[in-house]
């Protein structure tokens, strides 16, 4: 127990200290957050926080998006965003960005909302499903006038 209240207190650059390694990393993943900060506020209003920058070198900025339709429309904006992100300072010999797609991997379940229909059409059906020899045909026929929300009239 007393243990993790020590290592808890620790700061992150009292850990990071002991290896150049780690600490550099850390350093870099700032840096990347800066730009990703930087990025959003360039970016026009429908496509901030759509893109995550990985990495920029040799006046390449190498960007990360979930969708092509996004890769798309940043390509069609890429100039004017060149010219607005020279004004930061580290990124002041920028010449080109790059566009990875990587999709997310996990989406939201769908949920499927089923619209109710008219009593009109609901009566329709049970009409339909009545003058049916076709007993599969029925029962498809009185479910769906099974979706209604209005009382019988």
């Amino acid at each position: 127990m007393k243990n993790e209240k020590l290592t808890e207190k620790k700061s992150l650059s009292r850990i990071s200290h002991k290896t150049k390694d780690l600490n550099r990393l850390f350093r870099k993943a700032e840096a990347i957050a800066k730009l990703d900060k930087v990025l959003d506020e360039a970016l026009p209003d429908k496509l901030g926080g759509q893109f995550k920058i990985s990495g920029y070198k040799d006046g390449n900025l190498k960007l990360v998006v979930h969708s092509a339709i996004m890769a798309t429309r940043l390509k069609f904006s890429q100039d004017e965003l060149i010219s607005k992100l020279r004004f930061n300072s580290v990124l002041k010999e920028l010449n080109s960005i790059s566009i990875k797609i990587r999709p997310a991997r996990y989406k939201k379940k769908l949920t499927r909302h089923l619209q109710p229909i008219s009593n009109e059409n609901a009566q329709l059906l049970t009409e339909e499903a009545g003058q049916t020899k076709d007993e599969e045909l029925r029962n498809a026929l009185l479910r769906l006038a099974a979706h209604t929300n209005h009382n019988p009239e």
